[in-house]
């Protein structure tokens, strides 16, 4: 890859004299002669994605950075209000809250050596996968030889999940439901007298859920469920990503977590979201520093309600923790926002494949769990199968599946991409139903962001090996949220499906198995060969909403979908990390956002298929 860096910048490198920070020459001390100079460096970088254009950009930013970091901040905050990107205030709330993170680990990084190119695949996919660096992670013990999964006492609990709750308290009934910013439903300066589309009570397309959205859900539950314990698989403060701040995360975390515990008398089971920090995103790891405490500290009284001392105390530390909710199974909860790809706090040390060493905590816990011949379930936010999680991070968390599944690890559960998902995990080899070893469930959405149904899932599980024997997944049609409000009316939660019954119809599975990784396998080989068969999982995908973009047997996106479910390993993804840009003013049309970053740009939908709902925003 050739790297041309204007000459201006050379100029301007020259004068930072070996990255020193003298008083910049004269004609430097009009930043606004700066900000010319590296706005088209930046807009180059975002028209071609051309590896190399991307790359320039970094270099650029670090260079004068060193001269001012506001000027670079400045000179992206300019250049979104000026290509009219999106309103002023998003511009600048994301540019100089999510920015100085950026370009503090832009600063630390080599560019010239691999982090250049590392963050733009990363981040924007301008360049080409960099490939899998981290080696191998140590085991503390050898994998037993006689490593099976446990017999089933066929005895069935009932456990539920919820993920991507984003409670909006503030949202505003009758208000503009299809504005101008990443998040509608609520009251903005600019919001007009008489809306286009009046927010209902209960929720809307385009918006994060009303208190009383999640309430109404809450009190359903019993009615189809007797809930030994919950999971909440992360994201619980809205997409106000512009706005987000310690006060507005921790007062919209205590909203959601006392609704919680009026709406369920069972144990509740919580994983951090990336949501849940404020600046969106931002987790800083020891060696980076950056103040996380105060999130870790509101966390730890928030849950306290449900976990015992010794996990409270791993969450002031960690952000994460183990807890055991029966006998025989210990529950894992990660806080994987150090693989996530838009925490920039990662990009300065590219090389620190373990961040906070939370995989090394992650094997300690699964080496006692073997020990005592417990069970464990893993919960977390982003799945390592989803693109959004960090290739190299990804890539030794499933060495550690691969280690310690079938007979310590039973199950998986994540959230993130709001929607109905999983993803599989397989021993070394061939990917066969005879090698799947593991099964990540990604719960879907209780927001009805970005044009889905709320939804949540019951799973039916043994009591003894902890596997799932059925997975029922309830929503409620958000379209018919303006007759509701009509008729005084609440919404129709209703069953979509049983995964048992849907899927086995295509893969008959004997009524004493449960739904194993080699099971959802041939599941997979049956969308291949059966059109009907697929269709039922796109629809139960986007939660029935009918509102995603089609997806035809035979198609890339059927053979991009396909592939993405047998990911365990986000470097094993077809779907990949592409855009577009695309400005606000062209085709008088809203771009959609496939890799959740709009912090800087608005770009079109190279594939409208695989929308994603959860970043910096979702659509503008």
């Amino acid at each position: 890859m050739r790297i041309t860096i204007p000459t201006v910048i050379l100029s301007l490198v020259a004068a930072t004299s070996v990255y020193a920070a003298p008083a910049a020459p004269a004609h430097l001390d009009k930043r606004g002669w700066v900000m010319d100079q590296l706005k088209p460096v930046f807009e180059k970088a975002l028209k071609t994605l051309e590896c190399g254009a991307c790359v320039t950009a970094l270099v650029a930013a670090k260079d004068i950075a060193y001269l001012n970091r506001n000027w670079v901040l400045d000179a992206i905050n300019g250049m979104c209000g000026d290509f009219k990107l999106m309103p002023k205030d998003v511009c600048s709330g994301l540019v100089y809250s999510q920015g100085p993170v950026l370009i503090e680990a832009v600063m630390q990084a080599n560019l010239l050596s691999g982090d250049g190119k590392q963050i733009c695949f990363q981040v924007l996919g301008a360049c080409p996968p960099t490939g899998i660096s981290s080696g191998t992670i140590p085991f503390p013990k050898v994998k037993p030889l006689n490593a099976v999964a446990p017999t089933h006492s066929g005895n069935l609990v009932d456990v539920l999940h919820l993920s991507d709750w984003h409670v909006d308290n503030e949202y505003v009934v009758g208000s503009e439901g299809d504005c101008n910013r990443p998040l509608c439903c609520r009251k903005y300066s600019d919001s007009p007298l008489t809306p286009k589309r009046k927010a209902s009570s209960w929720g809307d397309y385009k918006c994060d859920a009303p208190i009383k959205l999640g309430a109404d859900l809450l009190k359903y539950v019993p009615s189809v469920a007797n809930v030994n314990f919950s999971i909440l698989t992360g994201d619980v403060p809205p997409h106000d990503v512009w706005l987000q701040n310690k006060k507005t995360v921790v007062v919209a975390e205590e909203v959601a977590y006392s609704e919680l515990k009026k709406g369920l008398s069972a144990k509740v089971y919580p994983a951090i979201g990336n949501h849940e920090a404020g600046p969106t995103n931002l987790f800083p790891t020891k060696a980076t520093g950056g103040d996380i405490q105060w999130l870790y500290d509101s966390l730890a009284d928030d849950w306290s309600r449900w976990l015992p001392a010794d996990a409270v105390n791993s969450v002031k530390n960690y952000g994460a923790y183990t807890a055991s909710p029966a006998p025989g199974l210990r529950i894992i909860s990660l806080n994987n926002n150090f693989c996530y790809t838009l925490n920039f706090y990662l990009y300065g040390k590219t090389k620190d494949y373990d961040p906070n060493g939370e995989l090394k905590w992650l094997v300690a816990q699964l080496q006692a769990a073997e020990d005592a011949g417990e069970r464990a379930w893993i919960i977390g936010h982003v799945s390592p199968s989803q693109t959004d999680c960090i290739q190299n991070w990804s890539a030794l968390y499933y060495q550690i599946v691969q280690r310690y599944s079938p007979h310590v690890i039973a199950e998986q559960f994540f959230g993130h991409s709001h929607y109905d998902e999983f993803a599989l995990f397989y021993g070394a080899g061939a990917k066969t139903a005879a090698n799947a070893i593991s099964t990540a469930w990604v719960g879907p959405s209780v927001t009805p962001y970005t044009n889905l149904n709320p939804g949540f899932r019951v799973y039916k599980v043994d009591s003894k090996s902890w596997n799932v024997f059925d997975s029922l997944t309830y929503v409620a049609d958000m379209n018919k949220a303006a007759e509701w409000d009509a008729t005084g009316a609440t919404p129709n939660w209703h069953l979509e499906y049983s995964a048992r019954t849907a899927y086995g119809a295509y893969v008959p599975i004997n009524a004493t198995q449960p739904l194993s990784a080699s099971w959802w396998h041939d599941v997979t080989t049956a969308f291949e060969k059966t059109p009907a068969a697929f269709d039922k999982y796109w629809t139960y995908r986007q939660k029935s909403s009918g509102l995603q973009a089609a997806c035809a047997a035979g198609s890339a996106c059927q053979k991009e979908m396909i592939c993405d479910l047998r990911a365990g390993k986000s470097s094993d993804a077809c779907s990949g990390i592409s855009f577009s840009l695309k400005r606000d003013d062209e085709n008088g049309e809203e771009a959609l956002d496939p890799s959740g970053m709009h912090s800087l740009y608005k770009r079109a939908e190279p594939k409208p298929w695989n929308v994603k709902n959860c970043g910096l925003s979702s659509s503008l």
